[in-house]
């Protein structure tokens, strides 16, 4: 194992490094739900290669005990631009950059979709609150880390995320700023959204 795991208190799921226990060949039977073409060609083709080169950490969530894949979710380290008209957040110096995790992709696999109805629970909503939030406190309580923030690739899924928690920044200038110099092709015209690390039990 190449890591120590988080402790989380799931009594369905647990997680792993997608490197670990042959992880890789089991994303094989990996494909996002809703037709997320681009997500699962991600997990599929450059995920590995990703881990590797340290740009981000893919994790594997799976029915505890067992070899399901339930979901995959990536995680890397970032910042966003800080402005006091747009995001709500406090800090005792003048600072130009939030410190931050981004939440890169979160995606339920269609080929488990029977288990995960089965299970009648909001299965992607549990995997955030069980497994990512305990990971990303931990995360900072060792590093300084203000906010986990991700990028809905619609407004649909901005709206879902706000059951999560997260908020959209309102201020469109703002937007435009970070669409045109911050944010990477992959996560262009999508919704910036953002959640203080304090909010997180």
């Amino acid at each position: 194992m190449s890591f120590i795991p988080v402790e989380i208190k799931s009594e369905l799921f647990s997680y792993e490094r997608i490197i670990d226990n042959g992880n890789e060949y089991l994303l094989k039977r990996f494909a996002a739900i809703k037709d997320a073409v681009g997500i699962t060609e991600y997990f599929q083709r450059q995920a590995i290669k990703d881990e590797k080169d340290f740009s981000v950490r893919n994790y594997v969530v799976k029915i505890k005990g067992t070899e399901i894949l339930i979901a995959c979710f990536t995680l890397k380290c970032g910042s966003i631009p800080y402005s006091e008209q747009a995001i709500n957040l406090t800090f005792s110096k003048e600072t130009k950059l939030v410190p931050g995790i981004e939440l890169v992709n979160i995606a339920l696999n269609d080929y488990s979709l029977r288990t995960i109805k089965g299970l009648n629970i909001q299965v992607g909503k549990n995997i955030f609150y069980d497994i990512v939030q305990p990971i990303v406190k931990h995360i900072s309580e060792e590093v300084g880390t203000k906010v986990l923030y991700l990028f809905a690739a619609n407004q649909k899924l901005a709206n879902y995320y706000k059951t999560w928690g997260f908020y959209p920044v309102e201020d469109d200038s703002y937007n435009e700023n970070l669409n045109n110099n911050w944010q990477n092709e992959y996560s262009q015209n999508c919704v910036f959204m953002y959640k203080p690390v304090a909010e997180i039990e």
